[in-house]
C-alpha cells in the first residue's frame, strides 16, 4: 500500500519550497552582497574527489540510520551487525529540534577507536523553518559561550567568516547548549580526540544533516582539533556560509556528494550568490528502479552500496590474481572485515537463492545477492551459499536435492530463498519486491517457513530486498537458537 510518511513528508516540503524559492527569488536578492569578492568569483571553488567507497558506504548507513521510517531499520542493523554502536541525542527548544547519533567501533579495523556523529536531515516542520532561516551570522570564536556570544553580534563584515543562521543555530543547540556549568557534547568529544590522538571522527549528515556536519567540524577545528583526526561526508547538502567562510576552512578534509536533479544542494547559493560551496564533490547518477525525489537519502545509500561492491569485488579479482602470480595481497581492513568467506567457522547454514527480476531493473541483481548474503553472514556466521541456485539443481524434487548438498558438504541447515519482483500498476518504476523462505535442517525437518514483500514507495529494489532480509531475521534465529 502506498503511503508517505511524515518525515518524508517534511523532507519533500523543505525539497518544494526551496524549489519554488530558485524560481522566484529576486534578482536583486540572487546578486546582493557578494561578501567583498568580484560576483561570480565565490559561486562555488572545489575539487573532484578520489572516491573512497568503503567510507561513503558507511557514511550513507549512519545517514540512512538517523531517519527513523522502515529503511532506517535496515541501516540500525547492518551497524549493529559491523559492531557499531548507537547512542541517539536530541536537544528541544522552540525553535530547534536537533537530532543526531553518536556512533562508537571499538574493533575498528583501523587499530583504536572509531567514532561517527550523524546529523539527521530535514524531519519535522522546525527543520522546514532551520531550513529556511537564511539570514548569515558572524561564525567565530573559540569557545561555546564565544560561539554564542559571536553568533548574537549585530554589526558583521562581508568579508568575515558568516554562516547560514539556521543551520549555525542548529549546530549550537545540538553541541554546544547546555546547563551552566556543565561540559557539551562538543567539548566532550573535543576531549576524546585529544586525549586518543590516533582516534578519528568522521562527521556525516544528508540535507540539513550535512549542513550541520560542515559547521560542527568547523567548531571543532576553531577549538584546535586537528584535521588529521576529522574526516567529513556530506549528502546532497547546501552551502553554509560564504566565500570568506571557506576560505577560513579551506582545509577542512570535506567531501561533499551531490545526486544530478538534486536541487537541495546548490539551492542556498542559487537563492544568495555570496553563499559558497567548497571541498571535494562527486556528482552520482540516481539508480534505475527507483522514482524517489533525486534528494532522497535511499538513492545515495544504493549508489553507494553499488560502489562499494563494485570496489570490493575489484580487489577480490586483483587478490586471486596477484595471488596465481605470486605476489602476496594483505587487502585492506574494510575488504577484510566485509568478506563473505570466513575460513575460521565451520559451514552450519547452506544457503539456496534464487532472483527473477523485471528486465528494467535486472541490472540491480548482482548488488542485490551480494547485499543480501552479507547481511546474512553478519547474521549467521556459518553460512555458506551453495554452488547451484535452487532452481537449477537437478531433479523433481528440489528440496531434498538442497537437503543432500547441505549436508554432504558439513552443514546442519539449508535456507533456501527465492526472489521476485512485481511492477506496481500505474508506475513506471514502482515495483513489488518479495521474498519466500524455508530453512530446513538435513533431517528434512522445516523449522521456518515465512514470506515477506516490501514496495518501492520509501526505498529502493535493492534495499527493499534488505529489508525483506531483516523482517526474515527473529524467526530465523529464533529456529537457530531453538536447535
Amino acid at each position: 500500500m502506498a503511503h508517505i510518511n511524515f518525515s518524508d513528508f517534511c523532507r519533500f516540503t523543505s525539497g518544494a519550497f526551496l524549489a519554488f524559492a530558485l524560481c522566484f527569488a529576486p534578482v536583486g536578492a540572487q546578486a546582493a552582497n557578494t561578501g567583498g569578492y568580484q560576483s561570480g568569483a565565490s559561486a562555488v571553488f572545489e575539487e573532484e574527489v578520489k572516491p573512497n567507497p568503503p567510507l561513503e558506504y558507511l557514511c550513507s548507513l549512519i545517514s540512512l540510520a538517523s531517519y527513523s521510517d522502515r529503511v532506517g531499520l535496515v541501516a540500525r542493523q547492518s551497524l549493529a551487525d559491523n559492531g557499531w554502536v548507537l547512542q541517539p541525542y536530541r536537544e528541544d527548544t522552540k525553535k530547534v529540534a536537533a537530532k543526531y547519533y553518536f556512533m562508537k567501533n571499538d574493533s575498528s579495523p583501523d587499530g583504536g577507536a572509531r567514532y561517527l556523529v550523524s546529523v539527521t536531515g530535514t524531519s519535522d516542520l522546525k527543520d522546514v523553518k532551520t531550513d529556511f532561516a537564511m539570514h548569515k551570522v558572524p561564525f567565530a570564536g573559540k569557545t561555546p559561550a564565544e560561539f554564542e556570544r559571536e553568533m548574537g553580534r549585530k554589526e558583521m563584515s562581508p568579508v568575515e567568516p558568516l554562516a547560514h543562521g539556521g543551520f549555525a543555530r542548529y549546530t549550537q543547540t545540538a553541541f554546544f547548549s547546555g546547563k551552566e556549568g556543565e561540559t557539551t557534547f562538543g567539548e566532550e568529544l573535543k576531549d576524546i580526540l585529544k586525549n586518543d590522538p590516533d582516534a578519528r571522527l568522521c562527521i556525516t549528515g544528508h540535507s540539513l544533516g550535512g549542513a550541520v556536519a560542515v559547521l560542527f567540524a568547523a567548531r571543532l577545528m576553531a577549538m584546535g582539533v586537528p584535521t588529521e583526526q576529522l574526516d567529513v561526508v556530506t549528502f546532497g547538502a547546501p552551502a553554509v556560509g560564504n566565500r570568506a567562510f571557506a576560505d577560513a576552512y579551506s582545509d577542512m578534509p570535506l567531501s561533499r556528494i551531490a545526486m544530478t536533479g538534486d536541487p537541495i544542494h546548490a539551492a542556498v547559493q542559487s537563492i544568495d550568490t555570496s553563499y559558497t560551496q567548497f571541498g571535494s564533490v562527486q556528482h552520482w547518477h540516481r539508480p534505475r528502479g527507483s522514482e524517489r525525489f533525486q534528494h532522497d537519502m535511499t538513492g545515495y545509500v544504493d549508489v553507494a552500496l553499488r560502489k562499494f561492491f563494485d570496489d570490493v569485488t575489484l580487489k577480490r579479482r586483483e587478490a586471486e590474481r596477484w595471488q596465481e602470480d605470486g605476489v602476496p595481497y594483505e587487502g585492506d581492513a574494510v575488504r577484510a572485515r566485509m568478506t563473505s568467506e570466513r575460513q575460521d567457522e565451520t559451514p552450519q547454514v547452506m544457503l539456496f537463492a534464487d532472483y527473477t527480476l523485471d528486465d528494467a531493473i535486472a541490472d540491480d541483481l548482482p548488488y542485490m545477492r551480494l547485499a543480501a548474503f552479507d547481511l546474512l553472514k553478519r547474521e549467521i556466521p556459518g553460512l555458506v551459499s551453495a554452488r547451484a541456485a535452487f532452481s537449477t539443481l537437478s531433479g523433481e524434487d528440489k528440496i531434498a536435492e538442497c537437503i543432500r548438498q547441505a549436508k554432504g558438504a558439513g552443514c546442519r541447515y539449508a535456507l533456501i530463498q527465492r526472489y521476485a519482483s512485481q511492477r506496481i500498476k500505474d508506475k513506471r518504476e514502482g515495483y513489488k519486491i518479495s521474498l519466500e523462505e524455508a530453512l530446513y535442517d538435513v533431517t528434512g525437518n522445516p523449522l521456518v517457513i515465512q514470506g515477506f514483500t516490501t514496495n518501492t514507495d520509501t526505498m529502493t529494489p535493492i534495499l527493499a530486498a534488505l529489508y525483506n532480509e531483516v523482517a526474515g531475521r527473529e524467526s530465523r534465529q529464533a529456529a537457530l537458537e531453538k536447535q
